[in-house]
């Protein structure tokens, strides 16, 4: 497909809209599946967009929303579902700056926001979570009346015992009250998306397409073995194979070792680990070795990070925060749920700007959360869920590895998947032949669970 017929000039929308992607945000030409999801989200139809992570899903869903509000009908609202308090902060952001320069407003609701119910009453579009949705439509049903399109972000998480029922209970709902509504699902490729799509009543968009070429590693006992590469159209490099590698530092701690290496090549890295105390004790380890090392070869920045760390430490006087502070003097942080917005910003700003040189993350990171790294370490595998550990499923790691590389920057990303155990080797070759070569799962509902419908059906009755 030529560029040329992926101009976003060419959209049929207002021209200021058209002016803000293509001088503000630098857009200039969709990518495959994003204009091949065009006709679909512009008649109007419900789509089903299940591409990889990083391939732009968000803005088919923005140019959706301006087209039916705008152009198809105007004086309408539209919802913004995601899962998350984090996702939802950065969907607000784009949408405030998109939807500003036609004279939308746009509304956050997440709970804990200061003069959230006014701004929800009067917005233009709605940027919720699931939980603060299915509140809205229990408690002030009327606020749907006007609603013309619902975009349903990370729409996989349908398959979390968790967040899942309140998601199929709210999409249900919303198509019960407004038929006509059209619906927007962005997910992750799974292995029944035409099923999902029937019950959506949606055209699927499926594609494979990712802006930057992925390879996929196994590390353990220090020897990286690349064992794939997902390839790109915009590559300007050959996708083959790097060779195998062994890594040099302390067996102790891997994932020191990959961090290392990455300061070597002036890199980046995104460490995902199995939960929140994890993620904070990884990053005050990794932060004493690299202090160590910043202060031999590059001072300056210590400085910075130390301006910084004083800077947020400052602004928040909590255990949480003196961790935090004491993890970005070492030129890394953690990034999880507990953390405040402000401090999640100023975090997420620091690494897109350079100044950190890891994160270590919960898989919430991973859930749309616009912040990719060159490489990238999976450093657990397993998740302690309902009394025992459990192996994570093929399509959360994915989700994960597929942050790695960063579009304009890199040739290509390096996603890692740490192997732990004594047989090294044997562990490599499983996962590299369930989490890179395996089939992803397929999602069912959840809200079959009896917590799950106890909860729903009595809040419905009350």
């Amino acid at each position: 497909m030529e560029a040329s017929e992926r101009a976003v000039s060419g959209l049929d929308l207002p021209q200021k809209v058209l002016d803000f992607l293509t001088k503000t945000w630098g857009i200039k030409d969709l990518h495959p599946p994003q204009q091949e999801a065009m006709p679909s989200v512009l008649s109007g139809s419900n789509t089903l967009l299940a591409i990889p992570t990083a391939s732009g899903k968000s803005l088919v869903a923005y140019i959706g929303i301006l087209r039916r509000i705008l152009v198809d009908e105007p004086g309408s609202k539209a919802v913004y579902i995601v899962p998350l308090k984090a996702l939802a902060s950065e969907k607000h952001e784009d949408l405030v700056a998109l939807g500003g320069s036609v004279g939308l407003t746009v509304g956050l609701g997440i709970g804990d926001a200061s003069g959230e119910a006014k701004k929800i009453d009067e917005c233009d579009i709605l940027v919720c979570t699931s939980e603060k949705l299915d509140s809205l439509m229990r408690n002030r049903s009327e606020l749907m009346a006007n609603v013309s399109i619902v975009v349903a972000d990370e729409f996989h998480l349908m398959n979390d015992s968790t967040r899942g029922p309140t998601l199929e209970i709210n999409l249900t709902r919303l198509r019960y009250l407004r038929p006509k509504a059209q619906i927007i699902a962005l997910s992750a490729t799974v292995g029944n998306c035409q099923e999902l799509a029937t019950w959506l009543d949606a055209n699927l968009i499926l594609s494979t397409w990712r802006p930057v070429a992925l390879e996929y590693s196994t590390f353990h006992d220090l020897h990286l073995e690349p064992r794939l590469v997902q390839s790109s159209e915009m590559s300007t490099e050959p996708e083959v194979l790097q060779p195998p590698r062994d890594l040099e530092g302390p067996k102790s701690h891997p994932s020191w070792v990959v961090v290392s290496d990455a300061i070597d090549q002036d890199g980046q890295v995104l460490i995902f680990v199995g939960t929140r105390r994890s993620a904070q004790s990884e990053a005050l380890k990794l932060a004493k070795r690299i202090e160590k090392r910043l202060k031999k070869e590059d001072p300056d920045r210590l400085k910075r990070l130390e301006d910084f760390a004083s800077a947020l430490e400052g602004r928040s006087r909590t255990a949480m925060a003196e961790r935090l502070a004491e993890s970005i003097r070492g030129g890394i942080a953690f990034h999880h749920a507990g953390l405040t917005h402000g401090q999640r910003k100023a975090i997420e700003g620091a690494f897109k700007d350079g100044l950190l040189i890891g994160l270590t993350a919960t898989p919430t990171l991973a859930a749309g959360v616009n912040l990719p790294a060159r490489r990238l370490l999976v450093r657990d595998l397993k998740r302690w869920d309902d009394g025992m550990s459990r192996p994570l499923p093929v399509m959360e790691v994915r989700q994960m590895l597929g942050r790695a590389g960063r579009p304009k920057y890199d040739s290509f990303g390096e996603a890692w998947v740490l192997c732990k155990g004594t047989d090294g080797w044997g562990i490599a070759d499983d996962v590299s032949e369930r989490y890179f070569f395996g089939p992803v799962e397929s999602i069912s509902s959840k809200l079959a669970s009896e917590p799950a419908l106890r909860s729903h059906l009595l809040a419905s009755i009350a």
